[in-house]
């Protein structure tokens, strides 16, 4: 026979030394049934060691037949691979090993011998999820069976068939424990991230982003002057150059005073193999613009303006003489208050959307490589606005010698956004304006005549701007360019020590203009003048400089001790750089620029900040025999932001540097010698405790400010802010509980978490004298505890050779509360809600009058005996058709004294049920995401149901109180409210619970040639937002106006999502 020697190891410290045979077509030496000369057949002979003997077979778990050519491996001591019938023999160092079994195609096991000398394995495909795939931590990968934290995990394959996702939204429903709320509709405009609840007030709740070991600092920068827009720099990375997000939840002091609202970090594309390959997908959306609000029509609003105006004190003769209230045909002005127009329908559309994206990947024993550009084009729900984007990254790995080793990371994208101002702006967001603006009005001027021009219409005869000429004459643009790069090198000192260092830099630059034009916009009020049209111009810069450089020792000791141990530094600059200018009342609509706008108006501004952040850290890792692991980390923190007579930390002269340990410890119970015959694979219990902490306190808040001012003539400098040098970092104490299950044969996993959190020298603002010139100050006065639990199931319900069925469901829970603050409680107000935070209490809870209805008479009205204290001192009784508040304190004065919680935007069980089905070449993915038990401020109710002014008003406003005896839960129209009905009451609360159908997608993998051209070929269809069961009446009960605690579950009218089908195409060759 002849044989070829392909590869030949020795290792000094291995069990075992081994040569790899690859026989031909000599059938002599081989059974019958394998005689095909294309067969290979792997031999391995292992040199005889001291250990002792272990067989076994390694089995599909859909057919139960042997696998062969899987590798058993016991780390650091011997190899093997299984035959023809999944059989296979190793030497181990004892029976208390562990093995490590994989398979191209199979997912990753690793097997405790707990005793025995014979194993049965049967193995899952790798697209099911196990406890033994790598988990990407901040130290680098390890055995998610392994790890002592509590860590959620995504791996983005499927990512593929999720068209137009971000990088933020894909989390949504599928990590327990973070809550992913979608801000808006607009494309790029991402969401809000709370990890495990709240953790601070004023300071941020978001995760810290990582993006290959690069921290993302200060994501968003400085402000827009684009109404309720909100720059997002995961909308740069596309989700197809992703190959896994791991969220750290717990034991994120590593992270120091970064690391309080844990971590989310994203690892771009890795080279897999050094053959060269190419993907392509593309795929082309269609947009459905979502469904209208109910606006009353023309007449229905005729009728309602005809009683406001008569509540103002128009006569019904003054009222019929106005000439949009005149009837008469004849009339001159009749075909110009005529119509019956859908606003709506001017403003939203249905639209398309495109993306096409290239991957490049191979290399060679030296380096390896990933390239890949993109292109993305998405159309919102608003006409006008839309998300173009161009991206491209390089990632490689360098082999210098066999000990130095180096990566780099580059990628460069260009963000391009069309936008209109959205929520709370009355007179230039065209959403807004759909809903209010009189039905009876057209888009286009209208002569005397009665003929339509095709001229868009000026503001109207009743002030209200014409959302027509916002959709096509208002300019609004947002553009965003960001360079990051890395480069890393590593230097293996000896076999268990090693070095390394990365040098990142992230430069981001953010351009935005915006014009208002004069026709069509109702003025604007200056404080000393009027403005007709608005310009504006801002450039926003932020320069980061990144390094980690770290020590790393590694050694497995008498084959039970483990030991993985880091010491390094980290240390980042960000110089941020903001400059604008608002210009007003320019010539014409055609002179777009501040500098056309008048000088005297002008307004200019802008600032510089930087800061500095120096982080020295330790981790330790050890385990014991593959069943006992302890963590200990530990990082000491600098930072510029810090005030010098800070009460914690350890002084350094130039800053004060708080220590923030943490210590985590697992049992695999599993792996112990009475579980030998368990029918448990897998259980592990964890616990942890850390303290990390948040340095989000401002950049200068310690330090007395100043600001220019210029007095008859004559520059100057005028305190802006007051010092408190004692400002420092809120602390966070964090406590997990945990414990991983798997069994019948790891087809169901589950993890269980409960937590505790507590945020001590947390931000809040104090009152100050009056003779300081300021009313408050920022200290580190408060204090809140967050507890919850989490659940995560992970189920192989089908396992057929046909057939397969994943399901996952995670859900979690919390509760805040406020444990101390100034005064034991205040009040926040946001687009016309009060919030209370309250020790005690829930931090951010709705707090407003309760209504009981509306008065049916004049006379039931006299009975309770309500009054309203007016501004002059007087008082005014409640009657027949006012609402009915509740009087808490039996005064019969319904005033300040009478509000009261009255709902709670935080959601008492969030998460997501994710299906996978894969029948022969179909695979169906579908993903529901709720969130239940959350209230939600219906502003947009609050504002089209006040009966108060000319606005137009939604259809339920037709039930309002028109007489005695009418019995309604609508008070009646009057002008300007003058009891208050529409005040912040219980009537806007609303229950925002929601089940949601996020994504479905069905995927078909056309059959390919076994060594074809290509390597995979798939075809998809994909829809989101499908549909959404809720009882909420506004566009969509998911909504997030600000990254602030205070505003959320307030609908602010914000672009509403929409429903997306959209085709796709996957070519691997």
């Amino acid at each position: 026979m002849t044989m070829l020697i392909i590869r030949r190891y020795i290792r000094k410290t291995a069990a075992v030394s081994a040569f790899v045979l690859v026989t031909g077509t000599l059938a002599a030496q081989t059974d019958s049934a394998a005689t095909d000369s294309n067969i290979i057949k792997l031999i391995v002979k292992p040199v005889e060691k001291k250990g002792v003997p272990v067989s076994g077979t390694i089995t599909d778990a859909v057919n139960g037949k042997g696998i062969p050519g899987i590798q058993i491996k016991i780390d650091d001591f011997s190899a093997a691979i299984t035959d023809d019938q999944g059989h296979f023999t190793i030497i181990a160092p004892s029976y208390t090993a562990t093995l490590t079994i994989e398979g191209e195609g199979y997912d990753t096991r690793r097997v405790p011998l707990k005793g025995r000398n014979t194993i049965q394995a049967a193995l899952l495909d790798d697209a099911h999820e196990s406890f033994h795939e790598p988990v990407i931590m901040p130290l680098g990968p390890k055995t998610k069976g392994y790890v002592t934290a509590a860590t959620g995990q995504y791996n983005l394959n499927a990512s593929w068939a999720q068209p137009g996702e971000m990088a933020d939204g894909i989390l949504q429903g599928r990590i327990a424990g973070l809550h992913v709320i979608r801000r808006s509709g607009t494309p790029g405009a991402g969401a809000s991230l709370f990890l495990r609840g709240y953790n601070s007030l004023y300071g941020t709740n978001k995760p810290l982003i990582v993006v290959d070991n690069m921290l993302y600092d200060a994501e968003n920068y400085g402000e827009s002057i684009i109404a309720n827009t909100y720059t997002n720099p995961l909308a740069l990375i596309d989700v197809k150059d992703i190959d896994n997000i791991t969220v750290l939840k717990d034991a994120s002091s590593i992270y120091g005073t970064k690391g309080a609202n844990g971590a989310i970090i994203i690892t771009t594309s890795r080279t897999k193999n050094q053959a060269t390959r190419i993907d392509f997908a593309a795929y082309t959306g269609f947009n459905t613009a979502p469904n209208n609000l109910p606006v009353m029509n023309a007449d229905d609003y005729r009728i309602y303006l005809s009683e406001v105006l008569q509540s103002k004190g128009l006569s019904s003769t003054a009222i019929a003489s106005l000439p949009y209230m005149n009837d008469d045909s004849k009339n001159a002005d009749y075909a110009r208050y005529h119509y019956n127009t859908d606003w709506q329908k001017q403003v939203l559309k249905s639209s398309v959307n495109q993306n096409i994206f290239l991957k490049v990947t191979g290399g060679d024993n030296i380096a390896t490589y990933g390239l890949s550009m993109g292109y993305s084009g998405s159309r919102g729900a608003v006409r006008e606005t839309d998300l173009t984007r161009y991206n491209t990254r390089f990632n490689a790995v360098f082999n210098f010698t066999r000990r130095f080793t180096g990566t780099t990371n580059l990628a460069f994208t260009y963000n391009e956004q069309n936008l209109k101002d959205q929520g709370i702006s009355d007179k230039t967001a065209p959403l807004f304006l759909s809903w209010t603006k009189a039905p009876f009005l057209g888009a286009n001027e209208v002569n005397n005549e009665g003929i339509e021009s095709p001229n868009l219409a000026d503001t109207d005869i009743l002030g209200i701007s014409n959302p027509a000429v916002i959709i096509a004459n208002m300019q609004a643009y947002n553009k965003y360019y960001r360079f990051a790069g890395s480069f890393g090198f590593k230097y293996d000192i000896s076999k268990t020590l090693n070095a390394s260092t990365m040098v990142g830099v992230v430069y981001d630059k953010v351009r935005e203009n915006f014009f208002v034009p004069r026709k069509g916009v109702a003025d604007d009020t200056l404080s000393n003048a009027v403005a007709d049209s608005r310009m504006g111009t801002q450039v926003k810069r932020l320069f980061t400089i990144y390094n980690d450089t770290r020590l790393e020792y590694n050694r497995r000791f008498n084959r039970e001790h483990t030991l993985t141990a880091n010491l390094g530094i980290r240390y980042q600059h960000n110089k941020a750089e903001q400059d604008f200018a608002k210009g007003f009342n320019s010539a014409t609509d055609d002179l777009v620029s501040v500098q056309n706008g008048l000088n005297a108006l002008r307004q200019v501004g802008g600032g510089i900040g930087e800061w500095n952040w120096l982080n020295a850290y330790f981790g330790a890792e050890y385990g014991y025999k593959d069943k006992l692991f302890l963590t200990f980390n530990a990082a000491m923190d600098g930072s510029s932001r810090f005030g010098k007579q800070a009460a914690d930390g350890i002084d350094i002269g130039v800053s004060k540097f708080p220590v923030m340990p943490s210590l985590g410890a697992a049992w695999l119970i599993s792996s112990e010698n009475f579980m030998a015959h368990s029918p448990i694979d897998l259980l592990k219990l964890r616990a942890s405790y850390s303290i990390a902490g948040n340095d989000d306190i401002g950049n200068y808040s310690a330090r007395q400010t100043y600001r220019s001012q210029n007095l008859l003539g004559a520059q100057g400098l005028l305190r802006s802010g007051i010092a408190n040098p004692a400002l420092q970092w809120e602390t966070n104490h964090k406590a997990n509980l945990g414990v991983d299950l798997a069994f019948w044969n790891e087809r169901v996993g589950l993890s269980l978490d409960a937590y505790h959190t507590q945020t001590d020298n947390m931000l809040v603002y104090e009152a100050l004298p009056s003779p300081s010139g300021y009313k408050t100050i920022l200290t580190n006065g408060g204090k809140m505890q967050n507890t919850g639990i989490e659940a995560s199931l992970n189920v192989r319900v089908l396992n057929t050779r046909n057939l397969s069925w994943d399901a996952s469901i995670n859900m979690a829970t919390y509760k805040n509360k406020i444990k101390a603050v100034p005064n034991d409680r205040f009040t926040t107000d946001y687009a016309g809600a009060t919030m209370l935070t309250a020790v005690g209490r829930p931090a951010n809870q709705f707090y407003g009058y309760t209504a009981q209805g509306v008065f049916t008479s004049d006379a039931e009205a006299a009975a309770a005996g309500l009054t309203k204290k007016n501004a002059d001192g007087s008082f005014s009784s409640f009657k027949g058709g006012d609402v009915r508040f509740a009087d808490v304190d039996n005064n019969k004065i319904i005033d300040e004294n009478d509000r009261q919680v009255i709902g709670d935007p935080n959601p008492a069980l969030f998460g997501g049920f994710n299906n996978r089905l894969i029948w022969k070449r179909f695979e169906l993915g579908v993903l529901f995401t709720f969130s239940q038990g959350n209230d939600v401020f219906n502003y947009v109710r609050y504002r089209l149901e006040s009966l108060s002014g000319i606005n137009n008003q939604l259809e339920s406003a037709r039930n309002r109180w028109r007489g005695n005896g009418q019995v309604t839960n609508t008070p009646k129209a009057t002008w300007g409210d003058p009891m208050g009905n529409s005040r912040f009451s219980d009537r806007w609360i609303e229950d925002g619970s929601y089940i949601r159908l996020r994504t479905l997608s069905l995927q078909y993998n056309l059959p390919l040639k076994p060594n074809g051209f290509l390597k995979n070929a798939s075809v998809y269809a994909t829809g989101t937002n499908l549909f959404t069961l809720t009882e909420y009446k506004g566009y969509d009960p998911e909504f997030s106006a600000s990254p602030s605690v205070f505003a959320q579950g307030i609908d602010t009218g914000l672009d509403p999502l929409y429903r997306t089908v959209t085709l796709g195409v996957r070519v691997g060759l």
